[in-house]
């Protein structure tokens, strides 16, 4: 996925006030909840022939009725008001990318580290913290997980963090074996 210059901006803007008022995490949640509302009702929300306060009222129903059921969050006016501008200027469709883009931001400004791991089965509380003292070494900095269960890897894990990828799964090293000796064969 490219991300737009546009979306960009949005991000920035929101997380300098999200700073301020020290609610990153809370429009990190609303802003998840806007792209599961927006993936789920695009064409009514990009339908030029519907009023913007229409669509801003019809927001703000679905957003009680999600924030009432979980208490996660907060849709307070400065993030109606960012939303309002979302749509007033027709940049809807950047909603997907604004969340995304605004997850790992987030993740930034608080100085830590978005780490993709891939295992073959659930780690252990022992394993991530292994995993979690190996990033803040490597690092310097407190790692946020995104984890993902692949039972290919037959065993080990995948990390993927600060443009590095530690592949030490046994699928991974078996691949490597395979090319090892394939290329033995050529030579």
């Amino acid at each position: 996925m490219r991300y737009s210059i546009v979306a960009g901006k949005y991000v920035k803007a929101l997380l300098i006030v999200a700073k301020k008022l020290q609610k990153i995490e809370n429009y990190k949640v609303l802003l998840n909840i806007l792209n599961m509302i927006y993936t789920n009702f695009s064409s009514f929300l990009n339908n030029p022939t519907e009023k913007i306060e229409k669509k801003m009222e019809f927001l703000e129903i679905i957003y009680k009725e999600v924030l009432s059921q979980t208490k996660e969050a907060q849709y307070d006016d400065i993030f109606k008001k960012f939303v309002e501008i979302v749509f007033e200027n027709k940049r809807q469709k950047y909603i997907p990318q604004i969340a995304l883009m605004y997850k790992y931001a987030a993740i930034e400004v608080e100085n830590k580290i978005p780490v993709k791991v891939v295992s073959a089965t659930k780690l252990s509380e022992e394993e991530e913290k292994v995993l979690i003292e190996f990033v803040r070494k490597y690092t310097e900095r407190e790692p946020i997980f995104e984890k993902e269960i692949d039972e290919d890897l037959i065993a080990g894990i995948i990390l993927e963090f600060a443009g590095k990828r530690l592949d030490i799964s046994i699928k991974g090293r078996l691949e490597k074996i395979g090319r090892e000796v394939f290329s033995l064969r050529k030579g």
